[in-house]
């Protein structure tokens, strides 16, 4: 099973395991987060990314989900080309959840789980405003 590692500029992916741990158990093993302090240089957070991948790596990899496509948790990335991670940029919850539920599987599907990251934003003012004016028009006014 792959283990997976939540990175984030700030408490970001605390807050997201955490969140998790009401739908999963409190005891969600294998899954942990990785915050970039404030005051933090690159290099710092590079060295313990480093060392919480080599923690969680149990022989079947890593995934590691970032919450920003750019930004320095992510870039910090780029230095664990020769480990056996794969990355997804734009955590969030939705994405958190499917990850956490398929990890067990032989073969993720990457795409997918990205797909189900993207489909996790809704507009959903937008989706109450359509439900009304539907059922006004099934109503008949």
């Amino acid at each position: 099973m792959k283990n997976i590692l939540v990175i984030s500029h700030g408490v970001l992916a605390e807050g997201l395991v955490e969140t998790a741990k009401v739908f999963f158990g409190e005891d969600l093993s294998g899954v942990e987060a990785l915050l970039l302090k404030r005051e933090e240089e690159a290099e710092g957070f590079r060295s313990r990314l480093i060392e919480a991948v080599d923690r969680l790596d149990e022989g079947d990899g890593v995934i590691i989900l970032a919450d920003l496509m750019g930004g320095t948790p992510c870039n910090q990335t780029v230095f664990l080309q020769d480990k056996n991670v794969h990355i997804l940029a734009g955590v969030n919850l939705g994405l958190l959840m499917e990850v956490i539920a398929a990890r067990s599987s032989d073969e993720l599907d990457y795409d997918h789980l990205v797909e189900t990251g993207r489909s996790s934003l809704v507009d959903f003012t937008k989706l109450l405003e359509n439900r009304k004016r539907k059922k006004k028009e099934d109503k008949g006014d």
